[in-house]
């Protein structure tokens, strides 16, 4: 007898809350595509159906909650109004009993919610941004077509024509872009043009691999534009020597990690993008500090080192100095350093500066590593005859050649032993003390990230069951009143509930893990002792 009503009660409940759920999803659903519509994404009408299907799966962490208590309200509330409850209790059934179907099925819509929460929704999460930003290929040819740069890693690049081939055989490459008449352009953090490069032909090769796309330039007839040094160059053919790496767009977002994947990154923070480009920037200066400890032998040697600007004005720089710290060139009795520019092997000037530096660049956009010899608070001398000087606040010479460097490749190195090496550097650079400070804040940060991602998942899960429950024992409580009315009691709970979980998600990623996790789980608290004391009342009656 319990097994058919039980199946009765669930019935009529499931019916209820899968047409309310498929409601629900669908509606934020849309809504969740309006934004991307209204932005500058490049959406087609296909995108745009495919990403409100993909949306529709992680809306379900939200909607189905919300539905669960108001196919548990209506069903119970109906069975109530019929006198279907007050039968089972005369034929012997206590409201325990009544309720253990309820009681069962949202322990299992919780593992569903754990299952969707962990596993499937974070995957749905990377597929939606996969759409939003769209193929590489296509985009790039769109922007040309509208005649728009298009902008991706600090570069902007604009063309008047655009060919696509598939998989050239000389290169190995996915897909091939033949641009003509192409402008390309490196930004700053703050979006300005710092070095750009016009080329009649270019060709960029896409390769396609797991989490990345490699973009590989190569210009014909090219001439560049360094908008630091203000040098205008030609070249009949200009290639950077490394790729351009567009990371796929959810790499690096915690939402888009599964349990398995937090975990791994937690314990293995290497793995996490943001980390890893914390290290490589740490990689770099252990190099320049294996690169100024090898000037400072030279110099300490021979009293100078002759830095060589390779082109076709042949110059050199015989920089003078007893010292080099921290790629800077020093005397150890404070005077000024002291450097002669040779032009054709001949001495053409002489600067007498207060600073004299090596700046390290790093391999970027349309320009390979290079390094910068800055002369900073220097007064400037024609040579052979110093007839006349002038003071200078700053001189940039662009892309010397240094003196290479038998070391090892700290790129290559994981975090825990680049870490070592860069704390066992003594004296620390400014920058590299900065460096290790931030990659602790950083691993630390990635942890808390962790533990709120994980938690936050819990709560969500835990409050379909109570949710559902508390629904269901409100509906037989407030016989008398409305559907709408009972649901009420039990929605405003479970809104404030989220609002609690979103709160202390956000105070255990900035630090405040302890108090952030109370306030995370106080929400399901209140709807427990809210359930609670409702089964109470209904019990004494």
């Amino acid at each position: 007898m319990p097994l058919r009503l039980y199946r009765y009660i669930l019935f009529e409940m499931i019916r209820v809350i899968l047409i309310t759920t498929g409601v629900l999803v669908t509606v934020i659903a849309f809504g969740a595509v309006i934004k991307p519509l209204a932005g500058e994404s490049l959406l087609t009408a296909g995108q745009a159906v495919k990403y409100v299907f993909l949306a529709m799966v992680p809306m379900l962490q939200y909607a189905l909650p919300f539905a669960a208590g108001f196919g548990s309200t209506l069903a119970l509330h109906r069975f109530t109004g019929d006198n279907e409850i007050l039968a089972m209790s005369v034929v012997g059934l206590s409201y325990r009993a009544i309720l253990a179907p309820v009681v069962a099925f949202g322990l299992l819509l919780t593992l569903l919610m754990v299952i969707l929460t962990q596993s499937i929704i974070p995957q749905f999460y990377g597929m939606m941004a996969r759409t939003l930003a769209g193929d590489v290929t296509a985009m790039i040819a769109h922007s040309v077509e509208k005649g728009v740069p298009f902008e991706f890693e600090g570069m902007q690049i604009l063309a008047e024509h655009v060919e696509i081939y598939d998989s050239p055989q000389e290169t190995g490459a996915d897909e091939r872009l033949r641009l003509r008449k192409m402008i390309a352009a490196q930004l700053d953090k703050e979006g300005r043009a710092v070095t750009d490069v016009t080329a009649a032909d270019a060709v960029i090769d896409i390769y396609r691999r797991p989490g990345v796309i490699l973009l590989k330039l190569a210009m014909e007839d090219a001439v560049s534009y360094d908008g630091v040094s203000g040098d205008l160059r030609g070249f009949p053919r200009l290639e950077p020597t490394h790729a351009i790496p567009i990371p796929s767009p959810e790499m690096g977002e915690p939402g888009a990690m599964t349990y398995s994947e937090l975990l791994h990154v937690r314990d293995h923070p290497q793995a996490y993008p943001q980390v890893d480009r914390i290290r490589e920037s740490i990689a770099q200066i252990l190099g320049d500090v294996d690169l100024s400890r090898t000037l400072d032998e030279t110099v300490g040697a021979e009293g100078a080192i002759e830095l060589v600007q390779p082109g076709p004005m042949n110059r050199s720089y015989l920089v003078r100095a007893d010292q080099v710290v921290n790629n800077r060139f020093r005397n150890s009795d404070g005077s000024a350093v002291e450097v002669t520019e040779m032009s054709g092997g001949e001495p053409s000037r002489r600067f007498r500066c207060r600073v004299a530096q090596l700046v390290s660049l790093p391999a970027m956009g349309i320009q390979s590593k290079q390094f910068n010899l800055e002369l900073l608070d220097l007064v400037v001398e024609d040579l052979p005859a110093a007839i006349r000087s002038n003071a200078r606040e700053r001189i940039l010479v662009p892309d010397v050649q240094v003196p290479a460097v038998d070391e090892v490749d700290y790129n290559a190195m994981p975090l825990e032993e680049v870490a070592a090496i860069a704390q066992a550097v003594e004296p620390k650079s400014r920058q590299l003390t900065s460096r290790l400070n931030y990659l602790d804040s950083k691993i630390a940060g990635l942890e808390r990230q962790v533990i709120s991602r994980l938690n936050r998942r819990y709560a969500l899960s835990v409050t379909a069951c109570l949710l559902l429950v508390l629904g269901a024992v409100l509906a037989m409580l407030m016989r008398h009143a409305l559907p709408l009315s009972v649901y009420m009691w039990a929605f405003l709970p479970a809104l404030l509930d989220l609002v609690l979980i979103s709160s202390g998600s956000s105070m255990i990623r900035a630090g405040s893990v302890s108090v952030g996790l109370v306030i995370m789980w106080s929400g399901n608290g209140l709807l427990l002792c809210m359930l609670l004391a409702c089964y109470a009342r209904l019990s004494r009656h």
